[in-house]
């Protein structure tokens, strides 16, 4: 009782700014920094979309899943089935009948955006597309795709076919971490199969610095769209539009987010693991004060305005009572940034501190209260 009216919460302001904004003509987009999964801009992102061909995302990703953690082989062969030899759209040119590696399966479904070579991957998988379908589903649940759903492997217009820009950004980023030695497959420019050469649709990689990968997309009803990403001095960007109205419009909108996230915000590490942030004083400890630290690192991509101007606030008890044990959490430091949810970061003690012999604890205590500190320094 006599101790707690002398308890007073501490807190520290600086100042806050607004996030530079930028817009696009696409109807839904999503840019999103790879390393801090921070997303930095978003349109429509959770409406729902025809994915189109950047449906094969998740057919490539059952397949490189598969090939890394079973005995599947880019070397396995699969047959040509009649339905996959007879769909229309983006084709391969695969033949009826004939055995084909998934090596060149793959190839086809990435760089030629084979509807052909994406069922005859799938058949070769599950059996049939509709069971591939099936799996696909359980991948997407698995990777928190939560509003999507896939009915076949090529991005076919169906009913309750479906996804969002924001799923497929999960999906873009899972493909990435998750097979980074198969991944390089995106970054093909160019694939022949049966003498027919083609180039890869997605023309990012001839004309933006850094992209790498990964897929197009378009029919009729869905307008032009892309997942796309870019690697610059080992910092990794993906975007993915939908709804753009022309191939053209679809480059030029994904290059000006990828550019805009690269020339207009940075990572920055805002604190550092064990890093002194404030020294408290100690109710009727053997020491007066106590350093509060980070118990973290904490890595965030901000613009150029926002790191010079934010928000800061430290929340703590003064006095603090002892004894006081290393690495318990006393109080926390709050980062508001605009746009952003609140960063908290629990500030722990850096070291013991017991508490002083009772026999002190009153000549501590009028210590403290007529000069701040229990103890003589």
């Amino acid at each position: 009782m006599f101790m707690s009216k002398f308890f007073l919460f501490f807190t520290i302001f600086l100042v806050t700014s607004k996030l530079q904004a930028i817009d696009t003509k696409a109807e839904h987009a999503i840019v999103i920094d790879y390393d801090t999964n921070e997303v930095l801009f978003e349109k429509n992102s959770n409406i729902r979309v025809i994915p189109a061909s950047m449906t094969k995302i998740m057919t490539v990703y059952v397949a490189f899943d598969r090939i890394k953690n079973t005995d599947f082989s880019i070397k396995n062969e699969c047959r040509v089935s009649a339905k996959a030899y007879k769909k229309g759209g983006s084709r391969t040119f695969l033949e009826i009948d004939d055995t084909v590696s998934v090596d060149d399966l793959l190839k086809g479904i990435i760089v030629q955006s084979g509807n052909d070579a994406s069922i005859a991957l799938s058949e070769c998988l599950g059996g049939t597309e509709n069971d591939f379908a099936k799996l696909m589903n359980v991948y997407a649940k698995r990777l928190g795709m939560s509003n999507s759903n896939f009915v076949n492997s090529s991005g076919w217009p169906e009913e309750n076919h479906y996804s969002t820009v924001y799923d497929l950004a999960i999906l873009s980023n899972a493909i990435i971490k998750d097979f980074p030695n198969l991944y390089t497959y995106f970054s093909m420019e160019e694939f022949s199969y049966n003498d027919i050469k083609q180039p890869n649709r997605n023309k990012l990689l001839k004309q933006v610095e850094g992209a790498d990968g990964l897929k197009t997309g378009f029919t009729k009803k869905s307008g032009w769209g892309i997942a796309a990403t870019a690697k610059r001095n080992e910092r990794r960007i993906t975007v993915v539009i939908s709804g753009t109205n022309s191939s053209r419009s679809r480059l030029n909108e994904s290059s000006n987010l990828i550019n805009w996230a690269f020339n207009q915000t940075s990572q920055k590490k805002l604190v550092k693991k064990n890093q002194k942030i404030i020294d408290v004083d100690i109710w009727l400890g053997k020491e007066s004060k106590v350093n509060l630290i980070s118990s973290e690192d904490i890595i965030s991509t901000l613009s150029f305005d926002q790191i010079q101007l934010m928000e800061t606030v430290i929340k703590y008890k003064k006095p603090i009572p002892a004894p006081i044990t290393k690495g318990k959490e006393y109080g926390e430091l709050i980062i508001k940034i605009d746009g952003k949810n609140d960063i908290i970061i629990p500030l722990v003690a850096q070291k013991n501190v017991p508490k002083v012999n009772p026999f002190f604890e009153i000549i501590a205590a009028a210590k403290y209260l007529l000069f701040g500190t229990s103890l003589d320094e």
